[in-house]
């Protein structure tokens, strides 16, 4: 079965290029569009879609007011917001409003496909360089709050930067070259040391501590 998708952007242009990224996966289908919030609301309660990519601003209701109402109305829905700032409150503000994913406008078609395949599988993701961007940019200003957990070690932070970016335990291992058992195994010390479960959690705990 396809991965059923909405798109919400108030470009027309941006909308054709996301929508032509993601229907040439067999594997996805875009089922409609909407160029402003209401519009992305409604179908969203109306279509039920697995996936909507969310344009932060848009007209009538922008884009974490309807993050918001979906949290509590269509909570399965996984949104991946889209969008041209890099502003790290942005990314946060949309973390915490339950967005499933983050991505710059400039992502190639190639990540779009990904991120939509990803999320719908129940992961997050970040576009990584503009992860790297904003990780950097927390780093000053997160030194003393990582001082209130249990410091995590190297290999464990290795993990959790590509937990970041979205990557499965199998491709984790494969890129730092050791077992998806030895993968799950850093998962397992680095949740007991932050208390946290959900890949989710783990990626917006990396985001506000500055992970990198």
């Amino acid at each position: 079965m396809k991965i059923r998708v909405v798109v919400a952007d108030d470009f027309p242009l941006v909308r054709e290029g996301v929508v032509r990224a993601l229907n040439s996966d067999p594997g996805i289908e875009v089922i409609a569009q909407a160029e402003n919030g209401n519009a992305a609301l409604e179908l969203a309660e109306k279509l039920e879609p697995d996936v909507m990519i969310l344009d932060l601003r848009m007209p009538d209701l922008g884009g974490l007011a309807v993050l918001d109402k979906l949290r509590t109305s269509r909570p399965q829905i996984r949104v991946i917001v889209m969008t041209a700032s890099e502003q790290a409150n942005t990314l946060l503000d949309a973390v915490a409003a339950g967005a499933a994913g983050y991505l710059s406008k400039r992502s190639t078609g190639e990540e779009l496909r990904q991120a939509v395949i990803t999320a719908h599988g129940g992961g997050s993701v970040i576009t990584p360089s503009l992860a790297s961007h904003l990780l950097k940019e927390f780093s000053s200003s997160a030194r003393g709050e990582q001082s209130q957990v249990r410091p995590l070690q190297g290999r464990e932070l290795d993990v959790l930067r590509l937990v970041v970016q979205g990557k499965t335990d199998n491709e984790i291992g494969k890129e730092l070259f050791i077992s998806p058992r030895t993968v799950q195994n850093h998962l397992t010390r680095i949740r007991e040391k932050t208390g946290l479960r959900r890949r989710s959690e783990l990626t917006r705990w990396a985001v506000e501590h500055a992970i990198g």
